[in-house]
C-alpha cells in the first residue's frame, strides 16, 4: 500500500481503540500506556478494534484492514481480511508483541473495502514500555551501619528510633513517578513474605528512595536472623532483578524495664533488705545495681541515699569505678541513720523523657553504734570527785575521746546530774546542742565550776550524762555514764 495513496486520503473514520484498554493517565506519568498484560501473552495477544463501518448489510465480496504505526502506511504491524458480510465481533486486529516497539505511538488503519475503495481512521495514542528497572549493581538495601552484623538490630534500637529502622534504596537506572518498590521482609534470603510497598510520586521519583519498616512488623516476624531483599516495577509491569538481600540479626523482641532492688555491699542481708553495723561502714559503703537491672547505653542513673531532703541523705550518678554499676556513699552519710531504717533507690533517665524509670526499695536497717567513750574528768581520781582539789573558783574539766563517725556537724550535751542537801534532784548543764569544734583524739567537753558543785550532797554519786546528736538535733544518742562519788 503507497504512501501515496494514502496521503491523498484524510483521515475520514472513527479512531480505533485498544483491548485491553490503556491505563488512565495519571500525573507525570505516560499518557495510554498499556500494561505489560495487554501485549506479553502470546496467547491473548493485544486488540485493536474498530467502530463497524456499515449502517446497512454490504454487498458480498472482501475487505482489508492493515494497521500501522506513527504516521507511516508502510509500518504495517498487524492486517486481516474477511469475507463479507462481517460478524459483529469480527471488527479487530490481533498485534504480536514483536510488532509492538517501546515508545509512544500512534495506531491507525486504513480499511480496504469490497470495491477497492480505501479509507484512512483517526490515529489512536499509545505508550509500550517494555524496559523494567534495572538495580544499581550494588544493589543491597543500605541500613544503619548500627544494626548490622556483627551488631543487632534491638528493641532499644527501635525504641530510640520512632519505633523503625529505615534503609536507604540504592538509586536503580530510569525512576519514574508511580514505580512501585515491594520489599520482603523473611527467615531465609528468598523470602516472599512481602514487608510493604513505596510507590513513587511525580512529585518524589527523583528523590532518594527510603524504606521505612515498622517495630510491628520487625517484631512480628520475630527474632533470629532475617533477610530483606526488593524489587522495583514500573508502572507498565515490568518488574525488575531481585535485590541482593540483607542479612540482620534481629534481637527485637521488647525487654520489660526490669529495675530490681539495689544493695549494699558491706550489709548483710536479702535481695530487698539488709543490716548494717556500724563500724563496717566507717568509711562508707558501696551501693550495687544488680546485674538483671534494664540501663541501656546512654540512659542517666542517678542513686538516692536515704529519702531525699532528710539528714544524711546524698545522691550521686558516678559510678566508681567509670563504668561500672557501684557507687560510693562518703563516710561522713553514715552517722546520720545510726540505728535507723532507710530506703535506698535508683533512678534510670531514658533521653528525651521527663520522668525516670524508679527501682523498687532496698530496705537498710542501721544497727545502733556501739563503743562510745565514757567521759573523763580532770578532778576524777579512783572513783571520787574531791572538792578540796578544785581551787576556790576553778572548775572540774571534762575531755571525751574520740568515736566512731565523730564530725563537725554533730552536736553535744553533757549535764552532771545529783541530789542536794535536801534530796532534791539537782541538774547542772554542762553543754547543751554544743556543735562538736573538732576532730581530735581528745576533745575539750566543757567543765563545771566548784560553785555548782558545791550545791550537790557530799558522800552521793554524781551523774555525768553526755549525749550526741548525729542528724542534726533530731535525735540523741547516750555515751557511757560517769558517776563518780563527791566528797570534801
Amino acid at each position: 500500500m503507497s504512501s501515496t495513496k494514502s496521503d491523498l486520503l484524510p483521515p475520514t473514520m472513527t479512531a480505533p481503540w485498544t483491548r485491553p484498554m490503556p491505563l488512565a493517565d495519571v500525573p507525570g506519568g505516560e499518557h495510554n500506556l498499556l500494561h505489560r498484560s495487554a501485549w506479553s501473552d502470546p496467547a491473548n495477544p493485544l486488540r485493536v478494534e474498530f467502530k463497524p463501518w456499515y449502517d446497512d448489510p454490504p454487498p458480498a465480496g472482501t475487505e482489508r484492514v492493515d494497521v500501522f504505526l506513527n504516521d507511516d502506511e508502510s509500518n504495517i504491524i498487524g492486517s486481516d481480511q474477511w469475507t463479507l458480510p462481517m460478524d459483529p465481533g469480527d471488527y479487530f486486529v490481533e498485534i504480536s508483541a514483536d510488532r509492538l516497539p517501546s515508545g509512544e505511538h500512534t495506531l491507525s488503519f486504513i480499511m480496504t473495502n469490497f470495491a477497492d475503495v480505501s479509507a484512512r481512521s483517526f490515529p489512536f495514542t499509545v505508550t509500550v514500555d517494555k524496559s523494567p528497572p534495572v538495580l544499581a549493581s550494588d544493589s543491597k538495601l543500605v541500613f544503619p551501619p548500627e544494626v548490622l552484623p556483627p551488631n543487632k538490630l534491638t528493641a532499644r534500637y527501635l525504641e530510640q528510633n520512632g519505633d523503625a529502622v529505615t534503609a536507604a534504596l540504592p538509586r536503580y537506572t530510569d525512576p519514574r513517578p508511580w514505580d512501585r518498590i515491594t520489599w520482603f521482609w523473611g527467615n531465609s534470603p528468598g523470602t516472599q513474605d512481602q514487608g510493604g510497598i513505596v510507590e513513587l510520586t511525580d512529585q518524589n521519583y527523583a528523590d532518594p528512595v527510603v524504606i521505612t519498616i515498622q517495630a510491628d512488623l520487625i517484631q512480628n516476624r520475630g527474632d533470629g536472623w532475617r533477610y530483606v531483599w526488593y524489587q522495583a516495577q514500573d508502572r507498565a509491569g515490568n518488574l525488575s532483578l531481585r535485590s541482593e538481600p540483607v542479612e540482620l540479626d534481629v534481637a527485637a523482641t521488647p525487654i520489660p524495664r526490669t529495675l530490681p532492688p539495689s544493695s549494699v555491699k558491706q550489709a548483710q542481708g536479702g535481695a530487698s533488705s539488709g543490716v548494717l553495723k556500724p563500724l563496717d561502714a566507717v568509711n562508707g559503703v558501696t551501693v550495687v545495681i544488680p546485674p538483671e537491672a534494664v540501663i541501656y547505653d546512654g540512659e542517666g542513673v542517678f542513686v538516692q541515699w536515704a529519702e531525699p531532703g532528710t539528714v544524711g541523705a546524698f545522691r550521686t550518678d558516678i559510678p566508681d569505678p567509670a563504668g561500672s554499676r557501684d557507687y560510693k556513699i562518703p563516710k561522713d552519710k553514715i552517722a546520720q541513720h545510726l540505728g535507723k531504717t532507710i530506703p535506698v533507690n535508683y533512678e534510670v533517665f531514658e533521653p528525651g523523657i521527663v520522668e525516670p524509670h524508679r527501682s523498687n526499695t532496698y530496705s537498710l536497717r542501721f544497727e545502733e553504734l556501739t563503743g562510745l567513750p565514757t567521759v573523763q574528768c580532770d578532778k576524777v581520781s579512783g572513783g571520787k570527785l574531791s572538792l578540796a582539789s578544785i581551787a576556790n573558783g576553778g572548775y572540774a574539766n571534762f575531755t571525751l575521746e574520740r568515736w566512731s563517725f565523730m564530725a563537725t556537724d554533730q552536736f553535744l550535751t553533757i549535764e552532771v546530774r545529783g541530789v542536794d542537801s535536801s534530796n532534791q534532784l539537782v541538774r547542772i548543764p554542762v553543754l547543751t546542742e554544743f556543735p562538736v569544734p573538732e576532730v581530735t583524739q581528745t576533745l575539750p567537753a566543757g567543765r563545771i565550776s566548784k560553785t555548782d558543785l558545791q550545791r550537790l550532797k557530799i558522800g552521793n554519786a554524781l551523774d555525768v550524762r553526755v549525749s550526741v546528736s548525729f542528724d542534726a538535733k533530731q535525735t540523741w544518742k547516750t555515751f557511757p555514764t560517769l558517776t563518780p562519788t563527791l566528797i570534801t
